[in-house]
């Protein structure tokens, strides 16, 4: 079965994980595309995400279609992808100050300090090093939403994120070096479920395509997208993190996206981060200091 073949047959089923039938030249579908509005290093002003720090979203640096892609950051050390195509042990992530692909740029490698969320798709884990002062982190949803359409206080109708407009983001079709092979479009929140896919289930929110262009710069995920972020802009001007790319469906003839919704597991979320909280630079230099300390008295003993 070639590649073309492979891609047809995911995409008849009712629902595919991103990563199935991955095609080398997967990329995020932005309708009008343009690459100095979606590409982020292309480093234009027009960039549809310009106004944002970004230097929180990391990209691996193989340019294997096939490898995991995505890491971002919830904390100084913490990341959040996707389970099923979470990067390899000892794999480094690239993460840029700016979107200047010349600018300053941080590599970290992945720690074995890492775990599912529950059984979804969610995954988290550790930097073998803290991004530095300057580089950004996210929060994240933590409101519960437990049913789509409704009344009811925690349905999707009533929830902040009903029909909020969202950044996608994906792999790009433009050729870049793989660590800056980041694309962004467009979406509205328009629906959310509790699904199960293959060994994973969880809390989807959602976002249909259906090409009419009524959404500008429109986007659909393709395979290599999985572990990528969902944003939208939190009311200071600032990106939250709510969710996590995870599977494409149809529904009526249209194509939908999910991405893992986080609202509804943000302690666990949470716990981790507390778990493998990174000393504060003040508090590890009053430390030594004082072992330091410790160390004189105990010599002139």
């Amino acid at each position: 079965m070639n590649l073309l073949d492979c891609f047809q047959r995911c995409r008849s089923l009712v629902i595919i994980l991103l990563v199935t039938c991955i095609s080398p030249l997967a990329a995020i579908q932005i309708a009008n595309f343009d690459t100095l509005t979606n590409d982020r290093f292309a480093n234009d002003d027009s960039f549809i995400a310009n106004q944002f720090d970004l230097s929180g979203v990391g990209h691996n640096g193989t340019s294997d279609p096939l490898k995991p892609g995505w890491a971002t950051m919830i904390s100084q050390n913490v990341y959040i992808t996707a389970d099923h195509f979470e990067p390899d042990l000892g794999s480094s992530m690239t993460f840029y100050a700016s979107n200047d692909p010349n600018g300053t740029s941080v590599t970290r490698e992945i720690t074995s300090t890492r775990q599912q969320i529950g059984g979804t798709d969610l995954f988290v884990g550790t930097l073998d090093a803290a991004l530095p002062s300057g580089f950004s982190f996210y929060d994240f949803a933590t409101e519960d939403i437990s049913t789509g359409p409704g009344s009811g206080p925690d349905s999707f109708s009533q929830s902040s994120y009903n029909e909020a407009n969202a950044y996608v983001f994906g792999r790009s079709p433009t050729s870049f070096p793989s660590s800056q092979n980041i694309a962004v479009g467009r979406n509205v929140l328009d629906n959310f479920v509790l699904r199960t896919v293959g060994a994973n289930s969880g809390a989807s929110i959602e976002a249909t395509s259906g090409g009419t262009g009524d959404v500008p710069f429109e986007a659909m995920l393709e395979g290599g997208d999985s572990g990528g972020p969902l944003f939208v802009e939190n009311g200071a001007g600032e990106l939250t993190i709510v969710g996590v790319n995870w599977l494409v469906t149809t529904s009526g003839g249209d194509d939908i996206f999910g991405a893992s919704y986080l609202g509804n597991y943000d302690e666990d979320i949470q716990a981790f981060i507390d778990a493998n909280l990174v000393p504060e630079p003040s508090s590890f230099a009053l430390l030594l200091i004082v072992a330091g300390g410790l160390l004189t008295l105990r010599r002139r003993a």
